[in-house]
């Protein structure tokens, strides 16, 4: 008989194959993935806690140094855990969540919920609990908090209009980290309680308590596209938000308006040279985000100093004031200015005029003139592409130049005939220089 395997009733078995073992190098690019996967995980539960990010698929980007001549050792510049931190915040931020006139609650995860609005009109922000949610309090507790000397000016009669800074960590100093501590989603970088305000009585009755306190949060968000974005939001007690636009466009307070629209014109500034987006920041972005406390800082400025002004001036000095400034300019730009140098601004409900030499007068929608300054041809653009304003239609440019022609006075009528018969129009001329925000203060009454 034959010894073949076709003689043996079949054929031999194949040879075994052995797996192919990965190399070194494979075997430590594992081993350094999961080194570097363990220590994600670790540093997300440390500051989120077991909340999955919101993000299905994280994409990381680490900087490292290496120096062959010692050894090749390796290190992380920045730290490993600071890269790392701010990527994975950046990941658990919730987008286009901001919401004008509330505050994010991270108990509720929402900027609707109770909590995310002031519950009295005396009330300002007070910080985060443990558990994410927004606190409130009186503003008299804020300087007490402060230990501020000044707090008992807030009870005068009329009530003295004061102002305190407070930083960001500071309002996130009991928050946990599993509660939003960290997040990118609304973080407050800080903020400025101010008050007390008179607002306008309505249909209070006299003996109604009119005093109002406000919160202005200098806050950083993520629009719905995921891009960088810096707010300066106003947090108010009343109940109709109409009322409050309309309260800050009057001629009482005309001034808290200036000074609120000139933080956010160097916010938008700061923005603008940030140029931030959803995978990283530009190499100036850690210095560009240190000049926001200078911001708050001009802004406590700007308000107490408006307050102070407004309140040693009589009506009499005001009329004798208005009587001597150019009135003519805002009111003459708002009748020729063509449709495309009129805008809407969506905030504040008024009207935006462009005049020649960077003028711009805002206008109340009934025609009465708010306040003027200058502004260069960029920043415009900017509040135009980030929709802050919008091109005014023509219905709204008619009715504007038809409500602006009220106040309009008759040819070689006195400047101060014209304000007796206006209805109060303020006409005031800034002459900032573009490296210097104008004072916001300049022609208040």
């Amino acid at each position: 008989m034959s010894d073949t395997p076709d003689s043996m009733g079949g054929a031999f078995p194949p040879p075994k194959v052995r797996a192919s073992r990965p190399g070194r190098f494979e075997r430590r690019e594992r081993a350094a993935a999961d080194a570097l996967r363990t220590a994600l995980r670790d540093l997300h539960m440390d500051r989120f806690g077991a909340v999955l990010p919101r993000a299905e698929e994280i994409e990381f980007t680490f900087r490292a140094k290496c120096r062959p001549g010692e050894q090749w050792v390796l290190r992380f510049e920045p730290p490993l855990t600071e890269q790392a931190g701010v990527q994975l915040e950046e990941a658990q931020a919730g987008w286009g969540i901001y919401r004008a006139g509330r505050v994010y609650c991270f108990r509720c995860d929402s900027s609707a919920c109770e909590h995310s609005r002031p519950p009295t009109l005396l009330s300002v922000f007070a910080g985060y609990a443990e558990n994410g949610a927004a606190e409130w309090h009186d503003l008299g507790q804020a300087f007490l908090r402060a230990r501020d000397s000044r707090v008992e000016q807030l009870f005068e009669e009329p009530p003295r209009v004061l102002a305190l800074m407070e930083y960001g960590r500071t309002l996130r100093t009991r928050q946990l980290y599993s509660f939003g501590r960290a997040s990118r989603t609304y973080s407050i970088l800080g903020q400025v309680v101010a008050g007390y305000f008179l607002r306008p009585r309505g249909g209070a009755p006299p003996s109604a308590d009119r005093r109002m306190a406000l919160t202005f949060q200098v806050v950083e968000t993520r629009n719905a596209q995921g891009r960088f974005a810096l707010k300066l939001n106003l947090l108010a007690g009343l109940a109709d938000e109409v009322a409050l636009r309309e309260w800050l466009v009057s001629e009482a307070a005309s001034w808290v308006h200036r000074a609120r629209d000139l933080a956010e014109r160097e916010l938008e500034e700061i923005e603008r040279r940030m140029g931030m987006g959803p995978g990283g920041a530009a190499p100036s972005a850690a210095d560009e985000m240190k000049r926001v406390p200078a911001v708050m800082r001009r802004l406590v400025e700007y308000i107490e100093r408006g307050a102070r002004q407004s309140r040693r001036r009589t009506r009499h000095a005001q009329d004798r004031r208005q009587a001597q400034r150019p009135i003519h300019a805002a009111l003459e730009d708002a009748r020729q200015a063509g449709a495309g140098s009129i805008f809407h601004d969506e905030k504040s409900k008024a009207f935006a005029v462009c005049g020649p030499q960077g003028r711009i007068h805002i206008f109340s929608r009934d025609g009465r003139h708010v306040t003027s300054f200058e502004m260069r041809p960029d920043a415009v653009a900017q509040r135009v592409r980030t929709r802050r304003w919008r091109p005014a239609d023509a219905d709204e440019v008619m009715d504007l130049r038809s409500a602006v022609a009220r106040f309009v006075p008759a040819p070689n009528a006195p400047a101060a005939e014209a304000h007796a018969g206006g209805g109060g129009i303020r006409a005031v001329r800034f002459e900032g220089s573009r490296g210097q925000p104008p004072d916001p203060t300049a022609g208040t009454g």
